[in-house]
């Protein structure tokens, strides 16, 4: 099964999950995070602003600023390499090409190694760490010399023996999945 395939299923899985479920999922992985080692050391954490259906992770962010971490979120800038920036509350906005939220201001990127945790996005997982993610493999690019720590929020249909098949040497392994309980 190619990773497109893999996308476009695990996408239509979100689409149809009851909202019920989701924010019960939702609550379920914050309070699984929030019990981790990783977030109690990190001082600063890296997230995407997510989009629906995805996990909302806006939960993750006011979790965050509630007990004083620095968030970053990220901007996808030329030849598909990240960058983060600084978010606060008041953080103008815009939207990307790609549909997601992304800082306005980029004049002060954050250096790779004062990032203590970064919340890695993605749609399908092996158990392994391995993952399918939207396309365009940005953080893996990010990945590949950085030195913190990496967790994923799931959904459990996102955990997917298949992505064992598909994995490319360049893939990057989340160290950490955090799975909702059914």
């Amino acid at each position: 099964m190619a990773k497109q395939k893999i996308r476009k299923d695990t996408l239509n899985q979100l689409k149809s999950l009851e909202e019920e479920r989701r924010l019960q999922y939702n609550e379920d992985l914050l309070h699984q995070l929030m019990q981790t080692t990783e977030w109690h050391e990190a001082e600063c954490i890296a997230i995407t602003l997510s989009r629906p259906p995805e996990l909302d992770t806006q939960l993750v962010v006011e979790a965050a600023w509630q007990v004083g971490k620095q968030v970053v979120i990220p901007y996808s800038g030329k030849n598909r390499l990240l960058s983060f920036f600084i978010y606060e509350p008041t953080t103008e906005l815009e939207l990307s090409s790609y549909g997601l939220l992304e800082p306005k201001n980029r004049l002060n990127p954050i250096n790779k190694s004062d990032i203590d945790l970064i919340i890695v996005p993605g749609l399908a997982y092996a158990s392994e760490g391995y993952r399918v993610g939207f396309g365009g493999g940005f953080y893996d690019r990010y990945l590949a010399d950085y030195g913190g720590r990496t967790i994923s929020l799931l959904y459990p249909f996102q955990l997917n023996r298949i992505v064992e098949d598909v994995v490319e040497p360049f893939d990057i392994a989340v160290e950490k999945l955090l799975i909702a309980a059914e």
